[in-house]
């Protein structure tokens, strides 16, 4: 259960979220974009709520796309999607942010394979947004750190084909805030059972727990957590941290022991810096 004051907190975030997006608009840009045509929304409404926003530089850039948190609840716009991107564009990257299906909608596999029509969008639309899209990582903060790993590890599970041509789903590179890694005894509750279902079976749980599933082809993944979080137990990172030991995925496992759950780019906390972190890592992908 959520908290009245977490409530509150999200509250102000989505307002700050949706005076940025009317500033942006008085401009006369096009910031919210449907993923899904009006046919396959037909074919399935629920699809209406998949949405990705821009935030592009240009200058053929490598790009992200942003995947929020949200307990598979509702879409943390702001704290750990708009300022993402922002901070992004700071440090030279393009970004998309992607609002995918949450709520009675989040049930698997409907947010991944929002994430993979957003794949798809970006690289259909590079020379458009004059973009590199070639050179693509996800970002995923708590319940979208599970939403960007878990697809990760089964992107070859999702269609992969738009307006008639067909995309490479695999990103270049992956980071991760605080993610919920796995389904089975260190998980978020109401991440699990948003996604999965009430009473979701063992089965559908290990396939979904990213600490069993991901294999040698999981891309390079930066990613933090803080010792003391209450909300989504580090054991999570941890158990990421051995299976990509195991596989030989190159990673960098960065942990705080304070900041809490949810915040964000951390600015004021023990974790604030970790996007110049994350940064110099997938700079470091790039020249391999």
């Amino acid at each position: 259960m959520i908290s009245v004051e977490n409530k509150l907190h999200n509250a102000r975030r989505r307002i700050l979220f949706e005076r940025h997006i009317f500033l942006r608009r008085l401009k006369g840009e096009k910031v919210i974009i449907n993923l899904y045509s009006e046919e396959e929304i037909r074919l399935e409404p629920s699809r209406a709520h998949a949405k990705i926003i821009p935030f592009i530089i240009g200058a053929n850039a490598p790009t992200a796309i942003i995947c929020p948190g949200g307990a598979y609840q509702f879409i943390s716009y702001n704290n750990e999607g708009a300022e993402y991107a922002k901070a992004l564009n700071r440090r030279g990257y393009n970004a998309f942010m992607l609002s995918y299906r949450v709520g009675y909608n989040a049930r698997y596999p409907f947010p991944m394979e929002d994430l993979a029509k957003a794949i798809c969008f970006v690289k259909h639309n590079a020379e458009q947004y004059h973009i590199n899209a070639e050179t693509l990582y996800l970002f995923g903060s708590s319940a979208g750190g599970h939403l960007a790993a878990c697809f990760c590890a089964k992107y070859k599970d999702f269609p992969n084909e738009y307006k008639g041509k067909c995309y490479d789903l695999k990103p270049t590179g992956l980071v991760l805030s605080y993610p919920v890694i796995t389904m089975g005894e260190y998980t978020h509750e109401l991440s699990r059972t948003l996604l999965l279902g009430l009473h979701s079976t063992e089965k559908k749980r290990k396939a979904t727990s990213v600490e069993l599933i991901a294999d040698s082809d999981f891309p390079p993944t930066f990613f933090w957590h803080c010792e003391a979080d209450e909300t989504v137990p580090i054991k999570n990172s941890e158990m990421l941290d051995e299976r990509l030991n195991e596989v030989g995925v190159k990673h960098w496992f960065s942990r705080y022991p304070h900041g809490g759950h949810g915040i964000g780019l951390g600015v004021g906390t023990v974790a604030e810096g970790w996007i110049n972190d994350a940064v110099q890592f997938l700079k470091s992908i790039d020249f391999e």
